[in-house]
């Protein structure tokens, strides 16, 4: 009989975008073979308001078994207030705990169910360790808890309230070595067993850039940004170094975007929004693409840098960026920049040499083909859950 395992996640389902969320629901996929698995998480679909969009109850996603809890309270409106106060360098304890409230989401059911289940099954696996389910979940079941953290080096990481999440659990799975560095140094806590796990990259052998093209009128080089565009994602930077790379007679070139909209985007003719799109644009997309851009200084894994390389395609980053930089410089799949003025250097290199873009790109693929593949994910996590339930005996 398959061990028992509950995923514990914030928000799960018919989710967009890109995060914890659906990294959770495909690990929950993969592992169904091999585990009895089940998943706790909220009625929430949004993760800025957690308002209450799924019914409460038991339901199931992709056969697996879904426990959804309803949101109590969901992002305050003071939640600025108690960051900055939570924040500052002379908060208390109790300044951090209203933090975590205040963030959302809070739902008590769920440490319940957590606490009542967790003494049942044989694991527990936790993402993401910055929210209020993992944060008050994972010390109701230590003893079989496994968390995936997605940390990035943010002033959040640096509060007490985080120290039990990641020194209580019996193993932690990292997503990256720039990551498993980081918290390491940060909380001294390598005597937690440990793994590089990631995620699986998955590219369709069905990719047609002339496709894409055709479908959006793009012609000529382009290069192509995918996710949440947004200011903390840089992509404020991103447009402006691309504007005045552009603007001083640079080689033609667009700026593609791909993803939800928070923030304003230039009205150019060179930069060109076109929202959330299908899957198929999106392969499509980095199949003609000169390269991917990633100026996203705060990430834990960059799945949309996995799957470029995955179709062949170089990334340019942002060098501050200790996890894109870092995986980029490891892979030898693609090039960073300090400055505008350096953007704009790399851009033209890649235009004017696509065989460099295109030798950058292989050298991404074999990266992907050696490290983020399922086969390999789900063989680190039997391992880890193994040593677990050894460890537990």
């Amino acid at each position: 009989m398959n061990p028992s395992l509950m995923l514990v996640v914030q928000r799960y389902g018919d989710i967009a975008g890109g995060g914890a969320e659906p990294h959770a629901r495909a690990v929950a996929q993969r592992l169904r073979p091999y585990f009895n698995v089940e998943v706790a998480t909220t009625t929430a679909r949004d993760y800025w308001t957690w308002s209450n969009e799924f019914t409460a109850g038991l339901t199931a996603v992709e056969g697996i078994p879904v426990h959804r809890f309803a949101v109590e309270r969901g992002r305050s409106r003071d939640f600025r207030l108690r960051e900055r106060r939570a924040f500052s360098a002379t908060h208390t304890l109790a300044d951090e705990r209203a933090f975590v409230e205040a963030q959302g989401p809070v739902v008590p059911d769920l440490l319940e169910h957590v606490h009542r289940r967790g003494r049942e099954v044989d694991h527990v696996l936790f993402f993401t360790y910055i929210y209020y389910p993992t944060v008050l979940g994972l010390p109701l079941a230590p003893e079989r808890a496994v968390l995936v953290p997605t940390a990035h080096d943010e002033p959040a990481i640096r509060l007490a309230v985080y120290k039990p999440v990641f020194c209580a659990p019996r193993a932690i799975a990292f997503s990256t070595v720039e990551e498993r560095a980081m918290v390491h140094r940060l909380f001294q806590n390598e005597r937690v067993p440990n793994e590089i796990v990631g995620v699986g990259v998955d590219v369709p052998a069905d990719r047609a850039a002339e496709r894409f093209r055709q479908r959006y009128a793009i012609e000529g080089p382009y290069f192509l940004y995918v996710g949440r565009i947004v200011e903390s994602k840089q992509c404020g930077q991103l447009f402006d170094a691309f504007a005045r790379w552009q603007d001083s007679r640079g080689t033609r070139a667009t700026l593609v975007l791909m993803g939800h909209r928070e923030m304003p985007v230039p009205e150019r003719a060179d930069i060109r929004l076109l929202g959330r799109t299908s899957d198929e644009d999106k392969f499509d997309a980095l199949a003609g693409c000169v390269a991917l851009v990633q100026p996203s200084l705060l990430e834990s894994l960059s799945m949309i840098a996995l799957e470029a390389w995955g179709c062949g395609r170089p990334v340019i980053c942002d060098a501050r960026s200790p996890v894109v930089w870092g995986m980029t410089y490891r892979a030898g799949a693609g090039l960073a920049y300090r400055s505008a003025a350096e953007f704009a250097e790399i851009g033209e290199m890649l235009i004017a040499r696509p065989q460099l873009a295109s030798r950058l790109g292989a050298s991404g693929q074999s990266f992907v083909a050696r490290t983020y593949t399922w086969p390999r994910v789900v063989e680190t996590y039997l391992d880890l859950f193994a040593e677990v339930r050894a460890r537990n005996a």
